[in-house]
């Protein structure tokens, strides 16, 4: 029995490097100018970032979002300003919020993986994908967070001043997830 496959919009049509190339490029534009988009909470200041990352995997698919989102991360540690308030070093890694930032490689992976297996065209499937690629990098973030300040702390201000607000994100990236997405 053959099953429908899906294949993303934004898939190079030629596999040059170059194509690759632009296409991780312009992923990495998109996430640096949503990582400027926040409000500043403290410790864990409020973005685009996390929502951007699962969008960029579930639409790029699993290879070309952690290609984007590797490259993202090793032009922030590189001094490019790429991080919020254009801000760029090594020590983000090691800071109280490095745990999100290293929770948007395996994030990206698993939506991108998600989508390509067919969890990105409708609306609820990207939905819950995207909720799965946010949980990662909460979970991560919240694991490097907790050994600043405890596990208690940590929730509290780094996952429930988001309950709110990043349904909301993951529904708006949701409503546009399904059409980059066709049927062959």
């Amino acid at each position: 029995m053959l099953m429908n496959r899906t294949l993303s919009i934004f898939w190079p049509k030629e596999n040059s490097f170059l194509n690759q190339a632009l296409l991780v490029f312009a992923g990495v534009i998109v996430l640096a100018f949503a990582s400027q988009l926040s409000i500043p909470l403290q410790p864990v200041p409020l973005t685009f970032q996390s929502a951007t990352v699962v969008l960029i995997g579930m639409v790029y698919g699993a290879r070309y979002g952690t290609y984007t989102i590797a490259a993202y991360l090793i032009a922030g540690a590189c001094g490019l300003p790429v991080f919020i308030n254009y801000s760029a070093t090594l020590s983000h890694f090691l800071s109280p919020t490095g745990g999100y930032l290293l929770g948007f490689l395996p994030a990206a992976f698993v939506s991108g993986y998600l989508a390509q297996k067919g969890w990105a065209t409708t609306v609820l499937r990207s939905f819950i994908t995207a909720c799965i690629g946010t949980s990662i990098i909460f979970l991560s973030g919240l694991t490097v967070l907790s050994f600043f300040m405890g596990w208690d702390k940590a929730i509290a201000v780094g996952l429930l001043p988001f309950l709110l607000s990043e349904p909301i994100k993951l529904m708006a990236a949701s409503l546009l997830i399904p059409r980059c997405w066709k049927k062959c």
